[in-house]
């Protein structure tokens, strides 16, 4: 048994030292494999670190030693012809309560910490709820109020309840720039303003402020330190600040105490209409410069965002296209005058109050169509002055057929009908147009009167100008200056074509006063008597966009006129949209032109008759 067991023992030992050999063999590789793995991490985070992140950790360890700022640049100020301020940056202040972890100041601070709030919230004109609350055991940084004024901020910096020397303790300010139109809504939808994209950031939006927002805004500029261990600015660095550069100022030709007559009568005028929309414009016809636009409703610039409707802060006298009626009267027969096709003797005996289209056209689907007059009855022999008088479409359609097509749609191109005016107001829109070819005579018997064409107010203010200026037709422009630092850019007058001749232009504008002189704008033009005005007015049914063809009982009503006729100063037109009290120019727009008239002729040096 001793043997056994001495051979048993001996067994043992062999496989235990078997055993140990393997087990060391097995360290071995579990440490090769670890070995291995941190060097494949390594190798891995060092690609991460060396190629992948590279831009990043190189940043991170700029920031270190450097420094990039980036500076805000000074926004343009928009001014009125005068000087008057209607768009310009002003400092207002974001107010945090903010406090230290020392134990001193929090016993300090909280000690009177129910006077602090009141104090706070009267000047802020908060409630005592909402500052209390933000001012907790425990708090370091609370937002208090964001955009106050300087005076505001004066106000709480001279807070002083916490003994000598402690004034605004307690209080941290942050500076911002915020735009600010010293005049409220005057001009606002010229001014256009600042809002916000997708991304939160600023921008401009609708009219001045949109198209021309960046020029406006200016270039941040960019400054760059280095820095030693200890943070401070290594001198002999190298140091290339890019200097932000402000934005460019602009002046309008736009004259504050009209333009505030003009909306103030338009907004009386569109609310007695219980009109949808009005606006008005009044333009130098000698130059184009642009002396008043005006929209109702309209809205504050500061508080874009109170507008009932996203359309009403659109410019409807530049961005909406519309039939603008018989407003077209006179360029019809101008450019029957100017070809020759007629004279300027011209008459028309109109003995059936309309015109038959099947007879005028030939088209077999016009047959049993008519134009009719205004009223349906015969209006019978008519002149050119009476034809404005009457507004007698038949008449009008006649003299158009006398043109030659081709020539007739040249002139109308010459007028500025169909063309864009590049006025410098973001949202500018133009009329369209269909190509000559897809015109019928149908075409020509409509438009001649000014139904199946379209324009903006701007452009038929434009077209009609012609008359005022002897022919020659100028850009429309509301920008007289644009400068900066370096330089100054005056904006002067263009003329933009000559559709017809001085002695054409002068017919037309005879005819267009003998029309007035005989009643042509109705008996709410009193007082308009004692000047020399040229005028026409405009009735246009509107379109149904959505059942097709035209709306019952709705019209744009339309009047433009030029005064003192033999040397004009302005031209104005005021438009209606959707009037619900009447549906003639005469009875809705003529009261509005009249009262703006009466309001700034002395403005505009309008002398009366002799």
């Amino acid at each position: 048994m001793s043997k056994l067991n001495h051979l048993y023992k001996r067994n043992t030992k062999k496989n235990t030292h078997k055993t140990s050999s393997g087990s060391h063999l097995s360290s071995i590789a579990i440490l090769a494999f670890l070995v291995s793995s941190i060097g494949i991490i390594v190798i891995i985070q060092a690609f991460r670190w060396q190629i992948i992140y590279a831009e990043k950790f190189k940043e991170l360890s700029k920031s270190q030693y450097s420094k990039n700022e980036e500076e805000t640049p000074q926004r343009g100020v928009i001014q009125a012809s005068d000087g008057t301020v209607l768009a310009i940056d002003q400092p207002v202040w974001n107010v945090y309560a903010t406090l230290s972890m020392n134990e001193d100041e929090r016993d300090l601070f909280f000690s009177k910490k129910d006077k602090f709030v009141a104090e706070v919230s009267g000047i802020l004109n908060l409630p005592l709820d909402e500052i209390a609350s933000k001012i907790t055991d425990d708090f370091v940084y609370a937002p208090l109020a964001k955009g106050i004024s300087t005076e505001k901020k004066k106000a709480l910096q001279e807070i002083n309840i916490f003994g000598e020397g402690t004034e605004g303790f307690g209080l941290y300010f942050e500076k911002e720039e915020q735009r600010v139109y010293p005049n409220g809504s005057l001009a606002a939808h010229v001014l256009g303003f600042l809002g916000k994209n997708e991304k939160g950031e600023q921008i401009g939006q609708y009219g001045i402020q949109g198209y021309y927002f960046k020029d406006i805004a200016g270039k941040s500029g960019y400054s760059y330190e280095e820095k030693d261990s200890s943070g401070n600015v290594i001198l002999t660095s190298e140091y290339e600040p890019v200097l932000p550069r402000s934005g460019k100022n602009f002046k309008l030709t736009i004259v504050p105490n009209v333009q505030a007559k003009v909306e103030d009568i338009l907004e009386k005028g569109v609310k007695s209409a219980r009109a949808k929309s009005g606006t008005a414009i009044i333009m130098n016809p000698k130059t184009g410069a642009i002396i008043a636009m005006a929209n109702y409703p309209t809205y504050n610039p500061s508080e874009y965002w109170r507008v009932s409707e996203p359309w009403i802060l659109k410019n409807r006298a530049v961005s909406d296209v519309y039939e603008y009626g018989s407003v077209q009267k006179p360029i019809t027969f101008s450019i029957g005058i100017e070809t020759k096709a007629i004279d300027p003797t011209y008459t028309c005996n109109d003995a059936t109050g309309y015109l038959d289209l099947y007879k005028a056209t030939g088209y077999e689907d016009l047959k049993g169509k008519k134009v009719y007059t205004w009223n349906r009855a015969a209006a019978g022999l008519q002149d050119i002055a009476d034809i404005f008088k009457n507004s007698n479409n038949p008449c009008t359609a006649q003299a158009a057929l006398k043109v030659n097509s081709s020539e007739y749609y040249s002139y109308l191109k010459d007028f500025g009908i169909g063309e864009f005016i590049g006025i410098g107001l973001q949202d500018e829109a133009t009329s369209y147009m269909k190509p000559f070819d897809y015109w019928t005579r149908l075409d020509i018997i409509t438009s001649s009167y000014g139904q199946s064409i379209s324009a903006t107010p701007l452009q038929i203010l434009s077209a009609l100008s012609t008359f005022a200026n002897g022919g020659q037709r100028m850009r429309p422009y509301i920008i007289s200056e644009i400068s900066d630092e370096n330089e100054t850019i005056q904006i002067k007058p263009e003329v933009l074509s000559t559709p017809i001749s001085k002695a054409t232009a002068d017919e037309i504008k005879k005819d267009l006063v003998l029309s007035v002189q005989r009643n042509s704008l109705g008996g709410f033009a009193k007082g308009l008597e004692q000047y020399d005005i040229a005028a026409k007015t405009g009735t246009a049914q509107v379109l149904d966009t959505v059942n097709g063809g035209y709306k019952d009982d709705a019209t744009n009503d339309t009047v433009i006129g030029f005064a003192p006729a033999d040397d004009p100063k302005m031209i104005m037109l005021v438009k209606l949209e959707e009037p619900q009290i009447a549906n003639f120019a005469s009875l809705t727009t003529v009261p509005i032109w009249k009262d703006i008239f009466l309001a700034v002729a002395d403005n505009l040096e309008i002398s009366k008759k002799n």
